[in-house]
């Protein structure tokens, strides 16, 4: 090869080497969640699921989802408990979220979300987090060794590290990037579309799952506008304008999510810890932040951790030494004051009745009663200080002699701290003897705590290299990271009391499933706690999930359970059933069979008029033989005939988002379908449209004329579609601003 050919082919190569030396902080990245989730990802030996609301609630979301999406239909809507609710509306399934269609199509065992699929995908909700804190990190002109530290402490430590609801971290991984481009608008990089791209990131977190960390991160936003407004001399009309249109932004990026959320919630009730179930439209009590708050004793879990049962929020003692050397070394920093006191408002926040500013907030501001656990605002404290901790270690590394003061009272700040903690555990040894060993906790933070002010102290003396305090720094922010998260999963060994109760009752499913008909089963749910219909795929009547209130209202009503076609009751005793089990399980829970049931769908001739919900129940009341024959609606009925002849219905085709029906009626009636009146149901009869009527006020039903009709049942909810042409609009409009201007330098993003 010519010297010429190789000038020529030089640029290529250092492009090349330029996108490697780029790719090596992810990669990287990935390695240190892959290390610091040891445990789930490279064994199968503990896990992440063994808490009840996983396995009574979020991993039966999922196998519904991934059994609707390998039989060709998209899950939108869930027909296997109370008479059939919508996934899309309840949020927390996150059916729109794209990482959730990967668990959808990992491979299966025997039927069921893999083990493994389940822990890669956790894993990989905590990489994406660590990324986007990095890539924040860089954007704010920080080191990429810093930035790596700064990520890792955000997505492997603290609230992201610590808690097991994915669908709450699935909205939360995305805050970093929402103030990545929110900062840039404050600081005047193309104001506009910045603030728009943060608000079409914060909408797209809505599509994760949870509410509650995305409006935590969109009140940052609203923080950081204040903030810049008071300090950095930022026009109030400015401010406002920028937050219109984050706001906007954010609305129509997150409608498809949002807009089926609404129509679900303003017809549905939740269980928030008050006395009574709450709908949208009621706020919630204040009585239940007594439950929800951060206790202010709670605060030392910042660095002590599961020291006092309070691991969720442990950064580690490295992390809160750099997040105040990043405070105290770069005052005239832009950014570091904001987050400085971004952390501090956050923790205020997050203390919810211990604070007269979280109740003002929430008495002023709209929707903020809606995130009831005031505590998970501590997520915010735990990026903020992440982010200063970014800047702690780009000082530490850089400005040596400038702050060898700074560092000189750290240091000895930590190693006294270390000492007092380590005479403390000495003396519990003398007072406890062997019982001290039973927490190690203490000890550890002993430990990380005088290493740390010992490195600070030879760094500052100009005893380490460069390269070896770096690994020095990371190593001792893995080892806090790695003292919390996964420290307590448990081993299979151990047992896995929560998880083993989803194998405990295949038998009965196995039972079920060879039984004639469509039917319904009710359970005891101290016998059966999790959602067994979605976790088998067969229809319960009952579920531990949302619910409408038009379901609430006939609950426990002698006729509802018969109209919703339960046939079989699971529990160790009968109850409202045969008392003679069909089916004896090997769990001691048994099938009983419930005299009465009635079919998918029939026909009545007899409709009636009542004037409230309340009225339901008492006509729920009354001998089955009357319910066969009349309905009641709180709409005017229609007019149906009544005659001699029977009428044939039969269901010949279900789905989870349609019903197909034969029907031969003698005269003109209502076909009633045991299916949840809903918005975005509608009905064709013999391909034309019907209107859809709230039979026995929780049912769907339609007039039918005599003779032979096939009718159709379909899912069609406007909500999700007006929704998704809205975000089309948003993203749409960011790229016509996107193109309004040439782009601005940028900082230098891997």
């Amino acid at each position: 090869m010519s010297p010429a050919t190789v000038s020529d082919k030089l640029p290529a190569l250092a492009r090349a080497a330029g996108s490697l030396s780029r790719l090596g902080p992810p990669v990287l990245l990935l390695a240190l969640t892959i290390g610091v989730f040891w445990r789930i990802a490279l064994t199968d030996q503990y896990t992440w699921l063994n808490s009840p609301d996983v396995v009574n609630q979020v991993l039966p979301w999922f196998q519904e989802e991934t059994t609707q999406y390998r039989h060709r239909s998209f899950p939108l809507w869930d027909m296997h408990h109370w008479d059939g609710q919508s996934l899309i509306g309840q949020d927390q399934p996150g059916v729109l979220f794209p990482l959730n269609w990967l668990l959808w199509r990992a491979p299966l065992d025997h039927g069921h979300i893999s083990l493994r699929a389940a822990n890669w995908y956790f894993v990989l909700i905590h990489y994406f987090a660590a990324l986007f804190c990095y890539l924040f990190a860089r954007d704010l002109g920080l080191s990429r060794f810093a930035s790596i530290c700064s990520g890792a402490s955000f997505g492997l430590a603290g609230f992201m590290g610590n808690v097991d609801w994915p669908q709450m971290l699935n909205g939360g991984m995305w805050a970093p990037l929402v103030l990545l481009f929110a900062v840039r608008a404050l600081n005047g990089r193309r104001p506009v579309f910045n603030m728009a791209a943060a608000g079409c990131l914060e909408g797209f977190s809505m599509w994760g799952g949870h509410h509650q960390l995305p409006t935590f991160t969109l009140l940052s936003v609203g923080f950081l506008l204040g903030f810049y407004v008071v300090f950095r001399g930022t026009r109030i009309r400015t401010a406002v304008a920028l937050g219109l249109v984050c706001a906007i932004f954010t609305m129509l990026a997150g409608a498809p999510q949002l807009l089926p959320s609404y129509e679900y919630w303003s017809r549905g009730l939740r269980w928030v810890g008050s006395a009574n179930p709450v709908g949208f439209h009621d706020q919630v009590p204040y009585v239940v932040f007594d439950q929800f708050s951060l206790n202010p004793a709670a605060v030392v879990g910042f660095f002590l951790g599961p020291g006092l049962s309070i691991g969720v929020f442990f950064v580690g003692i490295t992390v809160l030494a750099f997040a105040i050397l990043g405070v105290t070394g770069n005052g005239r920093d832009r950014v570091a004051p904001a987050f400085a006191v971004l952390a501090i408002a956050g923790l205020i926040f997050s203390l919810g009745k211990y604070s007269l500013f979280h109740g003002l907030l929430y008495s002023v501001l709209p929707l903020i009663d809606k995130s009831r656990t005031a505590a998970f605002a501590v997520f915010i404290v735990d990026l903020a200080l992440a982010v200063l901790a970014g800047y702690g270690i780009d000082c530490f590394l850089n400005a040596r002699h400038k702050i060898a003061a700074q560092l000189g009272v750290l240091a000895n700040v930590l190693i006294a701290f270390g000492m007092v903690i380590l005479l403390l555990v000495l003396g519990k040894v003398f007072v406890a003897g062997a019982g001290a060993f039973d927490n190690p906790f203490f000890a550890l933070l002993a430990f990380s705590s005088v290493l740390s002010g010992c490195m600070i102290r030879v760094w500052r003396a100009g005893g380490m290299p460069r390269q070896g305090a770096m690994l020095a720094i990371l190593g001792l922010v893995l080892f806090d990271i790695g003292t919390v998260t996964t420290a307590f999963y448990p081993h299979r060994d151990r047992g896995w009391d929560q998880v083993t109760k989803l194998s405990a009752h295949d038998d009965i499913a196995a039972f079920l499933r060879t039984q004639p008909g469509l039917f319904r089963i009710a359970k005891n749910e101290d016998d059966i706690s999790y959602n067994f219909g979605d976790w088998f795929g067969l229809d319960e009547y009952l579920g531990y999930a949302g619910v409408t209130a038009n379901i609430v209202a006939v609950h426990g009503a002698a006729g509802a359970r018969a109209l919703s076609g339960v046939a079989y009751y699971l529990g160790r005793a009968p109850r409202d059933s045969d008392p003679e089990p069909v089916f004896r399980g090997r769990s001691g829970v048994n099938v009983y069979r419930v005299p009465g049931a009635f079919p998918r769908a029939w026909a009545v001739h007899s409709a009636q008029v009542i004037s409230s919900a309340r009225q339901s129940g008492e006509r729920l009341n009354v001998p089955l033989e009357q319910l066969r024959r009349a309905t009641f609606l709180m709409e005017p009925a229609p007019v149906l005939d009544t005659c001699d002849g029977a009428d044939s219905v039969h269901a010949t085709q279900t789905r989870p988002t349609e019903f197909v029906i034969e029907a031969d009626l003698a005269c003109t009636g209502m076909l009633v379908l045991a299916n949840t009146y809903f918005p975005g149901w509608e009905a064709e009869v013999d391909g034309a449209n019907r209107h859809v009527y709230e039979a026995y006020t929780f049912l769907d039903g339609v007039v039918l004329k005599g003779g032979h009709h096939s009718i159709r049942f379909f899912y069609r909810p406007a909500s999700l579609y007006l929704g998704l042409a809205a975000a089309a609009n948003a993203f749409l409009g960011l790229a016509a601003l996107w193109r309004t201007k040439a782009p601005s330098p940028e900082y230098p993003v891997l």
